[in-house]
C-alpha cells in the first residue's frame, strides 16, 4: 500500500469516529435532549476545514492521475470530484441549519436532524465507495512514479487529529482518545 492511501485511510478512520460522535449528538436532538452544541460545532468546523480543504483535494489528485493513466477505467468509476462537491454541499446545508439553531433562529428539530443525517449518511457512503472502488482502482492502476509524485505533493497536508492535534481541534482530541 502506498503512503498516500495509508494516510487517506487513517483520515477516513478519524472522520468515521467524528461522525459517530456527531451521530450520538443528533440522537439527543432527535429525542428532545439538549446536545453538546460546542462539540457539534467543533466537529463541523473540522469537516469544513480539513476534509473539505485538504483531504478531498488529495483524493482528487489521485483521481486525476488515474484519468490520465487509464481514462477508460476512470470513466467507469463514479465522478469523484463531483461527489466531493456533493459532500461539501450537504455539509454546508447542515452547517447553515446548525448556525441558525445556535443563533436561536426558528428551525424545526426534524429539519435539523434530517440535514444532519443526510450529511452523516452521505459522508459514510462516500467513504465506503472510495474504500471499495476508488482505492483498489488507484492501487492497481497507478505506477511507482505516480505515487512518488502524489506523495511529494501531499506531504505537508496531515490530519490535525493525528499525533499531536492542533490547538484548534484539541477539544475533539479529548473525545477521540481512549
Amino acid at each position: 500500500m502506498t503512503q498516500a492511501i495509508s494516510a487517506i485511510r487513517k483520515e477516513h478512520q478519524n472522520m468515521t469516529r467524528l461522525l459517530d460522535l456527531l451521530d450520538q449528538q443528533i440522537d439527543l436532538i432527535e429525542n428532545a435532549v439538549r446536545p453538546d452544541y460546542e462539540l457539534i460545532k467543533e466537529i463541523v468546523d473540522y469537516f469544513l476545514t480539513y476534509p473539505d480543504l485538504y483531504h478531498h483535494p488529495k483524493e482528487d489528485l489521485i483521481f486525476r492521475k488515474i484519468k490520465r493513466r487509464a481514462p477508460e477505467l476512470a470513466a467507469n468509476l463514479f465522478d469523484l470530484e463531483a461527489e466531493h462537491e456533493n459532500v461539501s454541499q450537504r455539509l454546508h446545508t447542515f452547517t447553515k441549519a446548525l448556525v441558525n439553531v445556535m443563533l436561536e433562529v426558528e428551525i424545526s428539530r426534524d429539519s435539523l436532524v434530517s440535514m444532519a443525517r443526510e450529511f452523516i449518511d452521505g459522508e459514510r457512503k462516500h467513504m465506503t465507495d472510495e474504500e471499495e472502488h476508488f482505492f483498489p482502482l488507484a492501487l492497481n492502476t497507478l505506477i511507482d512514479d505516480d505515487w512518488t509524485d502524489i506523495n511529494a505533493a501531499i506531504e505537508g497536508f496531515s490530519d490535525p487529529l493525528d499525533a499531536e492535534p492542533s490547538l484548534r481541534f484539541k477539544s475533539l482530541d479529548v473525545h477521540l482518545r481512549p
